[in-house]
């Protein structure tokens, strides 16, 4: 498996309106989706920030600080590494609207993280 980037963070709160106002507003993200419990704001090259407000009921098994995702080109090869290498699984294998596909997974260390596969191209090295 190679990790390509870190192409999404998600990260919990207790005052969802408060932290989605300050990642746009002071630090200019995009609020792409807000609906009750949550919302994704996107940054210039279109990395992802979720927030899950208290009331996230999809997203009550993070219950470990910010979650980072690693954008992998085959998410269930690398499901399948992280599982071989007893890793424990947290979710199955989901897929977004968008054609997305990601994987939860507890680490050695106690956190959760993510593996992600995502059919959007990346910008190039070196590129905004």
């Amino acid at each position: 498996m190679e990790i390509k980037g870190i192409i999404w963070i998600g990260s919990a709160t207790q005052d969802l309106g408060k932290t989605s106002r300050f990642f746009s507003d002071v630090l200019g993200m995009e609020i792409t989706t807000e609906v009750p419990g949550f919302a994704r704001l996107a940054a210039a090259n279109g990395d992802l920030l979720e927030i899950f407000g208290p009331d996230s009921v999809e997203h009550s098994h993070l219950d470990t600080g910010p979650v980072a995702g690693f954008w992998v080109d085959d998410v269930e090869g690398a499901r399948d590494e992280l599982l071989a290498a007893e890793a424990e699984g947290v979710t199955e294998l989901e897929k977004g609207m968008d054609g997305h596909r990601w994987f939860y997974f507890r680490a050695p260390d106690g956190n959760f993280y993510e593996l992600c596969e995502h059919p959007r191209p990346r910008p190039a090295k070196g590129h905004n």
